[in-house]
């Protein structure tokens, strides 16, 4: 996750070398321009699974940033993370070695243990596509079709509230937590709404995942198998940004000598 974030600030650097504005024009420029150059994108999205991934996981949300380029005509490039996260875990057999015959598991000290199993991920990809203005009274308020495509990772996160076990501490842990990754595709369509003063711009829309994902454990500790791989995971879900506009550092300001 910390690399993903150097990679995104690093990039952000290099489109904007500016600044960010969420609203308010500068003297003499007009609100109602189309938005060409740099914007930077804060996001929520929430994911249903789909095929393998539904008998692993449930109901996730995302959240995240990125970084977009438009053009004049109206197509858009763009650099996005998300953090995913899920509190629905449904794995076959998950900590099944780990349970007493009551139900519970216990910790190193012989105590009931509270362990929770949440949904963690992360998603680093790439867009393309572009918007049809829909004759709003901003020129850029329209209809968006994008294409992304990137790297999808996931996992098992266990919340242990103040009990150790062994088992789920490092080294052991990757015989439980199910870490899986590999490639994404991420179509998706929505609508773009800019204010006549151009101070309010976000977006919404629906999308789908399509991964193809490979298994990075070698074996499952509780119980006793290896998972198989490539996995077509898929998810159908929405999303929704905010859309703030990178600008060059100006001035209005004259200088007399």
């Amino acid at each position: 996750m910390f690399w993903n974030l150097v990679l995104l600030a690093a990039a952000l650097s290099f489109f904007s070398g500016g600044r960010a504005q969420s609203g308010g024009v500068n003297p003499g420029e007009n609100a109602a321009a189309p938005v060409v150059g740099t914007q930077l994108i804060l996001h929520v999205g929430g994911q249903a699974p789909a095929g393998p991934l539904a008998d692993r996981f449930g109901l996730s949300n995302t959240v995240g940033m990125g970084i977009r380029r438009s053009t004049a005509s109206g197509w858009r490039f763009g650099l996005h993370y998300r953090f995913q996260t899920g509190a629905d875990v449904r794995e076959p057999g998950l900590l099944q070695n780990l349970v007493d015959p009551n139900g519970h598991i216990v910790d190193n000290e012989g105590r009931i243990a509270l362990v929770t199993a949440q949904q963690r991920g992360t998603v680093f990809h790439v867009t393309a596509g572009r918007k049809w203005k829909s004759g709003g009274r901003h020129p850029e308020t329209g209809f968006i079709a994008e294409l992304g495509a990137g790297f999808w990772e996931h996992k098992v996160h266990f919340q242990n509230r103040g009990n150790r076990v062994t088992q789920l501490d490092e080294p052991h842990l990757t015989g439980y937590d199910r870490l899986t990754g590999g490639w994404l595709l991420l179509p998706r369509a929505g609508f773009e709404y800019h204010s006549p003063n151009g101070q309010v711009r976000f977006q919404f829309g629906l999308e789908t995942w399509l991964g193809r994902l490979q298994p990075n454990r070698t074996w499952n500790a509780d119980t006793g198998t290896t998972d198989v791989g490539p996995r077509a995971d898929r998810a159908v879900g929405v999303f929704a940004g905010w859309i703030l506009r990178l600008k060059a550092r100006t001035t209005s300001l004259d200088y007399f000598y």
